[in-house]
């Protein structure tokens, strides 16, 4: 291609025009999110920002592969399957609200599809950090398989439960493709898609991304940082997650000390925390989120800033969550 804008602007406007057409069909599709408890919204919104994100972004890569403007990408069946599951789940959460146990098993079986190319990866080609001689060993691929599965369970699911207020999760991932694009991995489509995305919800939201869009950029983010060089350089891929990973860590911790399940859902995020000591100010709020994310980003290749930034971070997040964590004090 003679331009490298050429995918994200058009991926953008398509993205503008699917998501102004689902706007209207939202009601009679029933892609609507209604208000409740951890919702930061008081009025029924349409949930219909990730279709759009997908069907736009896609019928330009669709495009873009019939005009040839882009090699057919060499990705195995089981990435495909696993991005379209992803996607598929969450449209139908979206549609019919599942509750959070229902949708465990399938959300269990994804992770290992999606993880099956690059433990295959692992074995042929093996990891600079690691001895040659380990990469035959069968405990060793055993662990790395229950390791790659977890990384593809635990950043969808992160993603979604950290799509909490307008805008975060959207500039979260476009921050971090954007750091993965200086690195040579080729994420113009969902870069446009996702400003689309934005452009669509500023300066307040019209619709959300919903669980289709936020397991969608969560998988496609687990998948592209390990293209980018996740498995080379670990450090890497967990600094780029660390703003939703450690929050979602606290919340486990949370949790625990509450007495409360995993799956019981609340409004003590960080980005929930945030909101209220901005006094519900959420271009404010979303701008805080979005610097700290392009910190992790930024320094990702500086690891001992990285960690100090995430140390800085975990201390907030305990600082944020004192009351929960310390009620006595």
């Amino acid at each position: 291609m003679k331009t490298p804008f050429l995918l994200p602007i058009l991926s953008l406007s398509a993205t503008l025009i699917v998501g102004l057409l689902l706007v209207r069909l939202a009601v009679p599709l029933g892609f609507i999110d209604l208000p409740g408890d951890r919702k930061v919204h008081t009025l029924p919104t349409p949930r219909t920002g990730g279709l759009a994100m997908v069907l736009g972004g896609g019928l330009v890569f669709l495009l873009a592969l019939a005009l040839k403007w882009l090699p057919w990408p060499a990705l195995p069946w089981q990435t495909w399957l696993a991005g379209f599951g992803f996607i598929t789940v969450g449209a139908a959460d979206d549609r019919f609200s599942f509750q959070p146990r229902q949708k465990v098993l399938v959300l269990l079986a994804l992770p290992v599809l999606a993880a099956w190319p690059w433990v295959l990866a692992l074995r042929a080609t093996g990891a600079p950090w690691l001895p040659t001689a380990w990469t035959a060993s069968p405990l060793l691929l055993a662990g790395a398989a229950l390791l790659i599965t977890f990384w593809f369970m635990a950043v969808p699911n992160a993603v979604n439960i950290e799509d909490a207020i307008n805008g975060y999760m959207g500039g979260f991932t476009f921050l971090v493709l954007l750091g993965l694009a200086l690195r040579g991995v080729d994420t113009r489509l969902a870069l446009g898609a996702l400003l689309g995305f934005l452009l669509l919800n500023w300066p307040k939201a019209r619709h959300f991304m919903g669980d289709a869009g936020s397991f969608g950029c969560g998988f496609f983010l687990a998948e592209a940082i390990l293209r980018g060089g996740g498995l080379a350089h670990p450090s890497m891929a967990l600094f780029f997650t660390a703003p939703i990973s450690l929050d979602v860590a606290m919340g486990l911790v949370r949790r625990k000390r509450l007495g409360m399940t995993f799956f019981t859902a609340d409004r003590s995020t960080c980005p929930h925390h945030l909101l209220a000591l901005t006094g519900e100010n959420v271009a404010l709020t979303t701008s805080l989120l979005w610097f700290n994310a392009a910190g992790f980003v930024a320094l990702a290749n500086r690891p001992w800033w990285a960690l100090g930034q995430a140390v800085l971070y975990v201390l907030a997040l305990i600082f944020l969550n004192r009351k929960l964590l310390f009620p006595k004090f």
